[in-house]
């Protein structure tokens, strides 16, 4: 398993970076191959969710798990039926505002490899641009025009704030 990781840093006081992260229907906002994401229940040591969308043409289904832990700006995730698969991030202050430091670990499938090897040159390449993406994907929703994040459940079409095509997350449908 591969771990990636990455950092970036955001004009936005802290604890609405993160409370814009901690909301599940923000994630397709950031995560664009993402179009749902749900609750499936709560359990004393995370929260159980389903996750949809679409990635190289391909849709996909996957339940996982989440842990946001508001207090220390830290949030973990996993899913239920790739065992190789997890990440977290802390959100923490710097001088202009937030600093996020993302982890994600994986091992792509074979053919998710293989196209990260003859796209990017290598599967390390490819998944640290994928987390590069990611992170300016949420910088640019937070930063917007200088305005709070906002939530897309008062947008009507949240598919037009998505700032860019592809996740950091290789899903189960690629």
């Amino acid at each position: 398993m591969g771990e990636y990781t990455g950092r970036i840093e955001i004009a936005r006081p802290p604890d609405e970076v993160f409370a814009f992260l901690a909301e599940l229907r923000n994630m397709p906002r950031y995560l664009p191959t993402v179009t749902h994401v749900g609750p499936q229940g709560r359990h004393e040591q995370h929260d159980d969710v389903a996750v949809e969308g679409e990635a190289g043409g391909h849709p996909y289904h996957n339940d996982g798990w989440l842990k946001a832990e508001p207090e220390a700006r830290r949030m973990r995730w996993g899913s239920h039926t790739m065992k190789d698969y997890g990440g977290a991030l802390a959100v923490t202050s710097a001088a202009g505002g937030a600093v996020i430091e993302l982890t994600l670990s994986l091992t792509p499938k074979p053919e998710v490899a293989q196209r990260m090897q003859a796209e990017h040159g290598s599967v390390d390449a490819g998944m640290r641009r994928s987390v590069d993406r990611t992170l300016g994907s949420i910088k640019a929703c937070c930063e917007q025009a200088d305005a709070p994040p906002r939530d897309i459940a008062n947008d009507e079409d949240p598919a037009e704030a998505r700032p860019f095509g592809s996740s950091a997350t290789p899903n189960s449908g690629t």
